[in-house]
């Protein structure tokens, strides 16, 4: 069950157009050596609000608020999120959903449910080819086109796909692979790889993607024939 959650009380950028909070969700079934919020993957968590709390904070800022967004570690990850995300929107605030894609069958329960994420942002992590060495573990692909599938059914026009450009895992002969996945859906938004704090401490030295590199990916997205746009952070 869950009872612990990370919070932010105030973000102007990480729910499009709107001031928000957010919360982070403990544990993931993911192990992205790179990841740049591993104190909400494994334990000992970073989740140092109860839930309950983070909830009353949350009541008594919501007429400062436009929203909250829910991220981790991977939310779906909890079979739980459902009551969360409904508690938050009977708190009147719109709720943005982050998702890795491994849960489609969850995410799809959410559709059209009183928990229904009002904007939804999808990773997108590599080619299907390189889901596995880019995660740090084995992947069911079929999962991830399922998810990608229903952002396209039943969330298109609020939502995003999302990508982070990691030099030594990513490569250009990836791209029309992404851009194969991601046809017919909504923008996906690149970002570049940041060193510092990582899942693997070995990551946390490593090169970080420069603004041209990533420039370069969006372009080549594009040319691909997919809607790429360059987030900068």
């Amino acid at each position: 069950m869950l009872t612990q959650v990370g919070l932010v009380k105030t973000t102007l950028l990480d729910f499009p157009g709107r001031v928000a909070a957010i919360l982070f969700t403990p544990g993931c079934d993911l192990r992205c050596p790179w990841c740049h919020n591993p104190g909400f993957v494994l334990p000992p968590f970073e989740a140092d609000v109860r839930l309950t709390d983070a909830l009353e904070i949350l009541r008594k800022r919501r007429k400062v608020l436009g929203g909250v967004v829910v991220t981790g570690g991977e939310p779906l990850f909890h079979e739980d999120l459902p009551d969360l995300l409904q508690k938050l929107k009977g708190l009147g605030l719109a709720v943005k959903l982050d998702t890795n894609g491994t849960y489609p069958q969850r995410l799809q329960r959410l559709a059209g449910s009183a928990s229904e994420p009002d904007y939804l942002a999808v990773d997108v992590k590599a080619d299907l080819a390189h889901y596995g060495e880019v995660t740090g573990v084995s992947v069911r692909t079929d999962l991830i086109r399922q998810t990608l599938a229903l952002t396209k059914q039943f969330w298109l026009g609020r939502s995003e796909f999302r990508l982070t450009w990691v030099p030594g895992l990513h490569t250009a002969d990836q791209l029309p692979g992404i851009a194969e996945l991601i046809q017919d859906g909504p923008p996906i938004y690149v970002t570049g790889f940041r060193s510092g704090k990582t899942l693997d401490p070995r990551w946390a030295h490593r090169r970080s993607a420069t603004r041209d590199e990533v420039t370069a990916v969006v372009e080549d997205l594009v040319r691909l024939g997919a809607d790429a746009r360059l987030r900068e952070v």
